[in-house]
């Protein structure tokens, strides 16, 4: 008997993958669901899409109303994705909540311009809405699966690509502003704005989303990966100016990051900040070695660290 064709509901192993703000599937549901969604898409020879959208100024908005408010703008976010959803003929969408103040949005059986459409839609709902005291927008990164058809790897190491190129464009359409969507890894330089890249690798979400608040008060566009081998694609689709990396992040940790960054000149000059709970004298020396600078035991002063985020890509620029 043939599989049922579209996304299945999650296992009652996996209903606990929740993010407990929204209520929507999380980061780790979509990363179970991903490898077979692109199997399916290729095996079909169809396409998928998957979008990341992202709240803009939730620094600010905390900031002006509060936490609690600035979690009622997400929430007020999922929501609305969710009526995007509920659509007619929408039956076979999926909404997820990623780190920080992004979602993720998964069209099985579109086409790029469907996905481009929907993300155009999203935009406008989010921008009309009076769900909040202030207008909220969103920043859109758009990946379609077909991208990636004739590349080899196995259907789990295609959809990690698929993640890590979802990200790229995301981060490209916070360089470009506000309100922006990107379905394209290729963008000229002077439609990028100006503000500097820091690569903010860790797998802790809630050490990831105090950093990246920092780093975003600080004026500087932040792109996030949970593990080594994500950050380190990350930096071959193009270098940021900075990289702030867990010592001890999964499949590459933070000290043999550094290692394959210093095989690559253009690599080994980008600045690296190394953050970690442990801090001893091996570490230190490892760090020494690998001609690391800057390493911060953890809880990190935030104020610190984005002050010489600040000052680091300023040099880098110079």
């Amino acid at each position: 008997m043939a599989s049922p064709a579209g996304p299945q509901p999650a296992s009652a192993s996996e209903r606990f993958l929740r993010d407990p703000l929204t209520g929507l599937p999380d980061e780790h549901l979509l990363r179970l669901q991903l490898p077979l969604e692109f199997a399916r898409a290729r095996d079909q020879e169809g396409n998928a899409a998957l979008l990341a959208v992202k709240l803009d100024d939730i620094v600010a908005i905390n900031e002006r109303y509060g936490r609690a408010r600035g979690d009622e703008a997400l929430r007020a976010v999922a929501y609305l994705l969710q009526n995007v959803r509920a659509e007619a003929g929408r039956e076979t969408h999926l909404v997820f909540k990623l780190s920080g103040s992004i979602f993720g949005y998964y069209l099985p059986q579109a086409s790029a311009p469907e996905a481009r459409a929907l993300a155009e839609e999203i935009h406008e709902k989010v921008q009309q809405s009076e769900a909040f005291p202030q207008r909220l927008t969103v920043s859109i990164g758009i990946v379609n699966f077909y991208e990636l058809f004739l590349e080899d790897g196995s259907r789990e190491q295609l959809a990690l690509r698929l993640e890590q190129i979802l990200m790229q464009r995301l981060a490209i359409a916070g360089r470009q502003g506000a309100n922006t969507i990107c379905d394209s890894s290729q963008t000229s330089a002077a439609s990028v704005a100006s503000r500097p890249a820091v690569l903010l690798v860790d797998p802790d979400p809630g050490s990831m989303e105090l950093l990246l608040r920092a780093l975003e008060a600080a004026d500087l566009a932040v792109q996030v990966c949970r593990e080594g081998e994500s950050a380190l694609a990350a930096v071959e689709a193009g270098p940021p100016s900075l990289i702030i990396c867990e010592a001890m992040c999964p499949r590459l940790n933070g000290f043999t990051l550094r290692e394959r960054l210093q095989t690559n000149a253009l690599w080994n000059a980008i600045p690296f900040i190394l953050v970690s709970h442990r801090k001893n004298e091996d570490l230190i020396r490892k760090a020494v070695e690998r001609d690391i600078r800057h390493f911060f035991r953890k809880p990190v002063s935030l104020t610190e660290v984005a002050g010489l985020a600040v000052n680091l890509t300023r040099k880098a620029s110079a």
